[in-house]
């Protein structure tokens, strides 16, 4: 029997291959603050494995971000995007770009200057104080959204996701505890994200993706962006879009962004569904949050909570999820145990991003190839010309 999640979906101008999205996270894999051959690697055996949607790590789009040390900047970019796009496409896969900026809160660290922000509100993590964004800075914000949206097309990728997640920029502009301004973008909370929408989408044509990861919860104990506020938020922006993303969490709820395993999997599927159903069809929406098991994910897709499910960490530890669920082995699918232990890798240890269950996730261009099974180790040692054990 068929299942929904390895059917193909029609986005905008693109029909991705599966209903299985691998989300933009953080891999350490950078060179510089250049995407490297192990990004390719990384994101072309998830590819392989049937993604029908990858979207490569967040790039900052102005040099005033630097969230940590080996953070891509999409000036940077292009050569790393254009080799992505070339390694995925035998696969059929869509890739798009994940642009951000950190805001307040991102690090002094490396540039050593102040951190941006829509007010001068302490984060409530790092405790750094921001400045307070004026106009000339708000130019070069919109600017640096279109530009590095135009050279990720340019690259050859299908399209960008503008972040507006749990760490970024923008969703301090829509919140109400970070964005305390008098003028209009304080009384028109949503006004950066339109115009930011508005300058991509001029930048990228109408033949590429323009999807948007919202965060639709703060989890805020006191105001903040509310499910409801949400809703109509997502509403007001759908027309501009190809896709949306609903994930939840901000400063102010760290632990809610990646949780292990002690939060209940799929917690976001009634926030999702209860998105899904304000936009009514105008634009398909994407499940995220701890969806690791494929029958979960098609219980989302056939309940119609999402249109798609994004199952990032099932694919680190299992990047040919999709394929074993095509050919109706999924229970030959490595299962993720949610243990953030190799996977989580903001630390000041830099480590490169792996999986427990996979250990050569991470490290595609380092291991040894596979050899077929049952075949002697002496016959095997004496093809690669070593001395036999």
């Amino acid at each position: 029997m068929t299942m929904r999640l390895t059917e193909p979906v029609v986005l905008g101008p693109r029909t991705a291959p599966s209903r299985v999205v691998f989300g933009p996270h953080e891999t350490n894999l950078a060179r510089g603050r250049a995407l490297s051959d192990r990004h390719v690697a990384y994101y072309a055996r998830r590819a392989a494995g049937g993604a029908g949607l990858i979207v490569t790590e967040t790039a900052s789009v102005h040099p005033s971000d630097w969230p940590y040390e080996r953070a891509p900047l999409a000036a940077d970019c292009g050569p790393g995007w254009t080799a992505t796009a070339a390694a995925c496409a035998p696969h059929g896969a869509l890739v798009v770009a994940s642009l951000g900026h950190a805001g307040s809160q991102g690090s002094s660290a490396y540039h050593q200057s102040a951190l941006w922000a829509p007010s001068r509100v302490a984060d409530v993590v790092s405790r750094e104080l921001p400045m307070e964004l004026e106009e000339p800075e708000l130019d070069a914000l919109r600017a640096g959204f279109a530009d590095a949206a135009r050279i990720a097309v340019a690259s050859g990728l299908d399209g960008v996701e503008i972040e507006a997640g749990q760490h970024s920029l923008l969703r301090q502009f829509l919140s109400g505890l970070t964005n305390q301004r008098q003028d209009a973008y304080g009384t028109d909370r949503a006004l950066l994200l339109r115009q930011v929408l508005a300058a991509v989408r001029a930048g990228i044509g109408d033949k590429r993706l323009l999807g948007l990861r919202l965060s639709c919860d703060e989890l805020a104990p006191w105001a903040g962006i509310t499910p409801a506020h949400a809703e109509e938020l997502a509403r007001e922006v759908a027309p501009l879009l190809d896709y949306l993303v609903v994930v939840r969490g901000s400063a102010m709820a760290v632990s809610a962004t990646r949780p292990d395993f002690h939060t209940p999997a799929g917690f976001n599927t009634e926030l999702c569904a209860a998105v899904r159903a304000a936009v009514d069809g105008r634009v398909p929406v994407v499940l995220q949050g701890s969806v690791t098991d494929p029958a979960r994910a098609e219980d989302a897709l056939t309940g119609g909570s999402a249109d798609l499910v994004e199952m990032t960490r099932a694919q680190i530890a299992a990047p040919e999820l999709v394929a074993l669920v095509r050919s109706g082995h999924p229970e030959r699918v490595r299962p993720c145990v949610l243990c953030n232990q190799k996977c989580r890798v903001r630390d000041n240890r830099n480590p490169v991003v792996s999986c427990a269950v996979d250990p050569r996730s991470g490290h595609e261009t380092e291991d040894p190839p596979d050899f077929p099974r049952g075949r002697p180790v002496a016959g095997t040692a004496a093809e690669r010309r070593t001395d036999a054990p």
